[in-house]
């Protein structure tokens, strides 16, 4: 968190417009860093992949006797897979070796490289932490070990932090600014997922949205056009420019059929809220668990790799399960079913572990899964003709889209991967539909609401302007209650009047706060008799009338509060008013201009 001193600051901050004239696409040398960000994630990923194909002959086709089968994009138009692998007791063991290898290279070289690539670079986006060289060759290798031995986890996360490592380590090269790191960082990182999925739009966009769930880096994304694009060209230069699914979709969607999208969109919301539920369960089991860092890996892989051996879609990268159900050789719902949840515990515990990776993989398997099985669903018992190929596709979308809380770059994402664009219609209403009703909790973590919520973007607020607007131009008058209120009437007056918090008075002094939060923990039946003395907060967190806007929002941020008591200079006990996190939005748009 910042500290925000009057005299330490008085310099420091600019207010700092948007405008044509700051965009980075007529610096020349940024044009340069962004082309290099984007040849080094381009070689990267070619690199990657290549290991990735060598892990997985040696250990699941050598050892495990397993041939994975493949999307036709990546050759599996021509190549033999199996669906029953004589070696099944084997892959618990190499996915429990795999994550230990791998956790030991962490432990040793690269400790922030650990887990989810993508968040990994996402937390490094609002931090400022550097990332290194070293730490995208340690992600390549245990990403790829991590994949190649059969553990459940997606190409995406690794790429996009080696991506996001050569953006940050060539403005290190330059000596550039903190907001040039974290600039390069995200054009890093849309680029490796161009490159890894074939989407060079995507890519693009995707640096943009990733980083929050309401809000867009519009200077990332003109930036990411140019690294995007180079590193596509550099890896399909070696794996063909084909996509990643060969599809057979209508030209035209029947006006009557966009209904069940909506109904793909409600059942992709639901999976979704299990899906990202259970993965920051295991997570957070996993990190309460006392055991040396590198075994957890290797205890996570052991049982990922057990449900693998029952549940063969939930092994490595399962694209080319995928594109068996599009192409129908594959129709049986129950198997498709068993794969949801199969996927759903496997990179749960392969990344809730701590094994390295990506959760797009598996979102994207997990969504397109979703699709295939409400479809065939629908066609068994109402005897309709949905395409199946269409719901695995937007169920693809909704899915990610809504577990990462970035629909339009998904959007476009899978229609690159699939050639779908004719489905981005009803793909628009699913993703759409998923996305708002899947909850506000997101699979990255560290992604945060808006710029507004993100401390590298601190200096670029208007934090100069709040610097100098004082708490008692913009407070409210408070709405209190008292502590032998009962708690039924404090939920009355918040639902009265659209607030989310009480100050609690007595004898005109401050003694508690009481939230909606606090409320809605207790039973409908014990609001008329228990008394909000009884479940109000003590530790008070105020400010003085005479504090600073800046002050203020600090203290809102440190806290993870919406709202403060504002109490009197010489008597901290009076309350004299309220401000909220809107009071200060609405000071700093007027003083900017913005209506």
């Amino acid at each position: 968190m910042f500290n925000l001193k009057k005299t330490k600051y008085k310099n420091t901050f600019r207010i700092k417009k948007f405008s044509l004239n700051r965009l980075i696409l007529f610096k020349k040398n940024y044009i340069l860093f962004a082309f290099l960000t984007g040849l080094g994630a381009g070689i990267f990923a070619v690199l990657f992949m290549d290991l990735l194909n060598l892990i997985n002959y040696l250990v699941l086709q050598n050892i495990v006797e397993y041939i994975q089968p493949r999307p036709a994009g990546e050759g599996g138009i021509s190549e033999t897979y199996t669906l029953v692998f004589k070696k099944p007791y084997l892959l618990p063991l190499t996915v429990g070796l795999g994550g230990l290898i791998s956790a030991i290279l962490v432990y040793l070289f690269s400790p922030e490289s650990a887990g989810v690539g993508t968040d990994s670079a996402i937390n490094a986006y609002h931090t400022q932490k550097k990332l290194s060289i070293k730490s995208s060759i340690v992600k390549l290798i245990t990403s790829a070990i991590t994949i190649g031995t059969g553990g459940v986890s997606g190409r995406e996360g690794p790429i996009a932090l080696i991506g996001a490592g050569i953006g940050s380590t060539i403005v290190n090269f330059f000596k550039l600014e903190k907001r040039e790191r974290r600039l390069f960082l995200a054009v890093g990182l849309g680029a490796g997922i161009a490159a890894i999925f074939k989407a060079p739009l995507a890519g693009a966009i995707i640096s943009g949205e990733v980083f929050f769930k309401k809000d867009f880096d519009i200077e990332s994304t003109v930036l990411s056009f140019i690294a995007s694009i180079t590193s596509y060209t550099v890896y399909c230069l070696f794996f063909g420019f084909q996509p990643i699914f060969l599809t057979n979709i209508p030209t035209y969607i029947e006006v009557s059929h966009l209904f069940f999208y909506i109904g793909l969109g409600i059942f992709c919301a639901l999976i979704t809220r299990v899906y990202v539920f259970f993965f920051h369960k295991i997570t957070e089991i996993f990190n309460n668990l006392k055991l040396p860092f590198y075994f957890k890996p290797l205890l996570g892989g052991l049982m990922s790799g057990t449900i693998g051996a029952f549940i063969p879609i939930a092994i490595g990268n399962g694209y080319g399960w995928l594109q068996l159900i599009m192409d129908g050789k594959i129709t049986d719902p129950y198997f498709i079913a068993l794969g949801i949840i199969g996927v759903i515990w496997g990179v749960s515990f392969t990344l809730g572990s701590g094994g390295s990776g990506g959760v797009f993989g598996p979102s994207v398997m997990i969504g397109g899964l979703a699709g295939a099985l409400f479809s065939i669903l629908l066609n068994t018992f109402f005897n309709l003709n949905l395409n199946v190929t269409s719901f695995m596709i937007v169920g693809m979308v909704s899915l990610f889209g809504s577990a990462a809380k970035a629909p339009l770059s998904t959007l476009i994402l899978v229609a690159e991967m699939t050639g779908g664009y004719s489905l981005l219609l009803p793909a628009m209403i699913s993703v759409f539909t998923a996305y708002f009703l899947s909850g506000k909790r997101s699979i990255f973590p560290s992604q945060v609401d808006t710029k507004f919520d993100s401390p590298a973007y601190k200096d670029e607020l208007g934090v100069y302007i709040l610097e100098k607007l004082k708490v008692k131009d913009y407070m409210k008058n408070p709405i209190t209650i008292t502590p032998e209120a009962f708690i039924n009437d404090a939920f009355n007056l918040m639902k009265k009047n659209f607030i989310f918090g009480l100050p609690v008075v007595k004898n005109e002094e401050l003694v508690g706060i009481i939230t909606k939060t606090d409320l809605l923990e207790i039973p409908d039946k014990e609001r008329e008799k228990k008394k909000v003395q009884d479940v109000m907060s003590k530790n008070l967190i105020t400010v003085t009338e005479s504090d600073t806007l800046a002050y203020a929002l600090e203290m809102m941020i440190n806290y993870g509060i919406g709202r403060l008591p504002v109490v009197k200079e010489k008597d901290r006990k009076k309350l004299i008013g309220i401000i909220e996190r809107s009071d200060i939005g609405k000071a700093l748009r007027e003083h900017l201009g913005i209506s």
